[in-house]
């Protein structure tokens, strides 16, 4: 079906569907007023000539019109293309020519960027007139395997993919997911350019759940709505979480957090002492670690038997998804391995892309790029990126693992390990270190604390400590950055 036929599955279309914090106040909108301006967008499309297909790009930060044009573009039978807007213009210049964009949306902010693209600003005259016209009688009608979303990966080692997402991957996501619980509140800061958050976002609107969407995080601001709003269930990543957590240590405002029933953390690895940190923060909930890609989604779920689901597993295999764990080195299955993913919710695959998706997909099965454990119950347990890995005279070694260990100690908050070159082993694992407040901790103690709980070949050789770990436009860790900032201080350190 039309991805956005997804609204109208909603049990109450009159009761308030989305707080939008982007405006003071905040406006509180219903799903029969979101349908409504989908409808109105998707059909001034068509009036404009804009040929079934066609794709529809939006740059723009957090705010409700956001999802007029998510669903409104494959309510008119187009591809909707979110961009993100942390990137620089000569790669959003590349993503509009690679997509053949038709038609850029943008908020205020990003309206110049693109001068060479037809483009219609939120708020504008253009928009008004845009928005002032009759809504689509109906969706237009639409194959499973269709291209509803073209969504674009943080191109972080290359120029970004467009990743081509059918409305049969959206919709069996959303729906498999077991959408929200009717009446949850669920708190969206994180950028709906980012699957995470707009995923989310559909499954509230799906089964009668409210989002109270955020123009941008910041912990306070989360705090403050959890707060405002008496928020059921938080998504986002774990560098949010560990925000939130320094944030509250460090200030001086009460906040009633017990409304918090769920909190799901995804997109990124979580770290056993995260973990605490957030069941602490929030002690009545649910605190659970998702796993998805932008190429794939719903790879896991509970354990059928009701097994507790241990601290940081990812879950156990979906009902109606295949996985397999492939080893790396012999290509043989195995409890530990690479895995791979086959559903209706994989992509269908990279735009113009033949090379890549020979290597990505193989018989409908999708590679992801990450390594995974599964223990004897059948969990499964992220280990880290086949990519991230590297090797350490002979010895391979994944920098989450080693994170997750150094994190165990009580005074580290958080850590990012990285490799430097190195002429005699190849390259030698250095640390980021972000300590706990208030607590000073020596560069020898933590090389002691990981020759004694991990594998010596492990240890960090290098230690730095800082006071915040850079973040990529996703929201993830930036380890390109401090790969070259380890490059540097040890230059400088050699200098000397």
């Amino acid at each position: 079906m039309n991805v956005a036929s997804l609204l109208d599955r909603n049990p109450n279309p009159d009761g308030v569907a989305l707080v939008d914090r982007s405006r003071r106040p905040a406006s509180e909108i219903s799903v029969s007023q979101i349908t409504n301006a989908v409808r109105v967008f998707a059909q001034a499309l068509i009036d404009m000539g804009i040929p079934a297909g066609s794709r529809v790009g939006l740059l723009a930060g957090n705010l409700g019109e956001y999802y007029t044009v998510m669903f409104g573009a494959p309510a008119a039978g187009m591809v909707f293309v979110p961009m993100n807007t942390r990137l620089p213009k000569s790669t959003l210049e590349y993503i509009a020519d690679d997509a053949d964009l038709k038609l850029l949306i943008t908020d205020s902010e990003h309206a110049n960027l693109l001068p060479d693209i037809s483009t219609i600003v939120i708020g504008s005259q253009n928009w008004v007139d845009m928005m002032s016209g009759a809504p689509l009688t109906d969706l237009v009608g639409v194959q499973p395997s269709e291209v509803a979303i073209q969504i674009y990966t943080s191109g972080s080692t290359g120029r970004p993919k467009g990743v081509l997402l059918s409305h049969e991957n959206v919709t069996f996501t959303v729906l498999e997911f077991g959408a929200t619980i009717p009446g949850e509140v669920m708190l969206v800061s994180a950028p709906l350019y980012h699957k995470n958050a707009s995923m989310a976002s559909k499954m509230a609107f799906a089964s009668g759940g409210k989002v109270v969407l955020l123009p941008q995080f910041s912990a306070s601001a989360y705090l403050e709505a959890i707060n405002e709003h008496a928020v059921t269930m938080c998504s986002g990543v774990p560098t949010m979480y560990a925000l939130i957590t320094a944030e509250l240590r460090q200030s001086s405002s009460e906040y009633d957090l017990s409304s918090v029933q769920r909190v799901f953390i995804g997109s990124a690895p979580l770290t056993e002492a995260l973990f605490d940190d957030v069941q602490a923060l929030f002690p009545s909930a649910l605190v659970t670690n998702g796993y998805g890609t932008t190429e794939a989604v719903l790879e896991f779920g509970p354990h059928p038997e009701d097994l507790p689901r241990p601290k940081i597993s990812l879950g156990y295999q979906h009902q109606n998804v295949q996985l397999k764990l492939i080893d790396p080195v012999s290509g043989l299955e195995s409890n530990q391995g690479e895995l791979w993913v086959k559903s209706k919710g994989v992509m269908l695959g990279y735009h113009e892309l033949p090379e890549a998706n020979a290597e990505r997909l193989t018989n409908g099965w999708y590679r992801t790029g990450d390594l995974m454990h599964r223990d004897e119950d059948g969990w499964y347990f992220f280990v880290g990126r086949v990519d991230d890995m590297f090797v350490c005279a002979g010895e391979n070694i994944y920098p989450d693992s080693v994170e997750q260990m150094l994190e165990k100690h009580p005074a580290i908050h958080q850590a990012v390990v990285v490799p430097v070159a190195d002429e005699l082993k190849g390259q030698l694992p250095t640390a980021f270190i972000r300590t706990e407040p208030d607590h000073l901790l020596a560069v020898d103690a933590v090389k002691q604390f990981a020759l004694k709980n991990g594998p010596a070949y492990a240890h960090p050789r290098h230690v730095w400590f800082v006071d915040e770990i850079p973040l990529a436009s996703t929201a993830k860790i930036d380890r390109a950055t401090l790969t070259k900032k380890a490059e540097e201080l040890l230059a400088l350190d050699r200098n000397i």
